[in-house]
């Protein structure tokens, strides 16, 4: 059994772009919806109008293109939830061109690479990496650059470290509200479920992961990567 966090201070705001260059186009409503988390499970879509909920009702079923970076495959997936504008779903109808672009976007090594840095000019102290497949790092440090709380999203799934706690797993559920939007930047608010006992094998993933982030500084991979790792032991 989880336990639930609920307390104002535990609930994380996770920034993430809403604009990114991962989309699906519903070839029967003819529009364009972005993809927020994207797995060999399902995906995640943004409704950025909201008149669009009524045609995304739970148990729906939806055809169309995904692109990604580039790459255009044809699938097809049936709602299972909807918080505010968030739509999550599972897919129903997989290609082989589309299972292979899965695997591909889903593994380790591409996730890691694909990590960028944002700028959070408003967020003193923290740094983000984000990848528009469903990947963000969120490192949070002191006056003095030491750091203290580290976060890794890996679509609904964290891992994380703080001073006083130590490296714990668990999942993300995204609040009903649609959180703040500035620019291409959305803030939400997301509830974090603690697993009983360190998750190992996403736990390996996410060393897997930060092996491939070249685009996070040297010193600061490295020190996720062997806490990660003195707590696997």
């Amino acid at each position: 059994m989880t336990q639930k966090i609920t307390s104002e201070q535990d609930q994380r705001k996770l920034p993430r772009f809403h604009i990114t260059p991962c989309q699906f186009h519903d070839e029967e409503l003819r529009k364009n919806f972005s993809v927020q988390d994207l797995s060999q499970g399902g995906l995640a879509i943004r409704l950025l109008d909201r008149t669009d909920l009524p045609r995304f009702a739970v148990g729906t079923h939806h055809q169309g293109i995904l692109k990604i970076e580039g790459t255009k495959v044809s699938g097809g997936f049936q709602v299972k939830y909807v918080r505010g504008t968030l739509i999550g779903c599972e897919w129903t109808e997989v290609s082989a061109e589309l299972k292979v672009q899965l695997e591909y976007f889903s593994h380790p090594k591409t996730l890691g690479q694909g990590l960028r840095h944002y700028e959070l000019p408003e967020s003193a102290g923290q740094k983000w990496y984000h990848n528009p497949v469903g990947v963000d790092l969120l490192i949070y440090q002191d006056s003095t650059q030491n750091t203290f709380r580290w976060t890794l999203y890996i679509h609904q799934n964290f891992i994380l470290w703080d001073s006083e706690t130590g490296v714990r797993t668990g999942k993300a559920v995204a609040e009903d509200e649609e959180g703040f939007a500035r620019g291409v930047i959305r803030l939400e608010t997301r509830l974090l479920e603690f697993d009983p006992k360190l998750d190992l094998r996403f736990a390996e993933t996410a060393v897997a992961l930060l092996n491939e982030a070249n685009q996070v500084e040297v010193t600061l991979r490295e020190n996720i990567r062997k806490q990660i790792e003195g707590a696997m032991v």
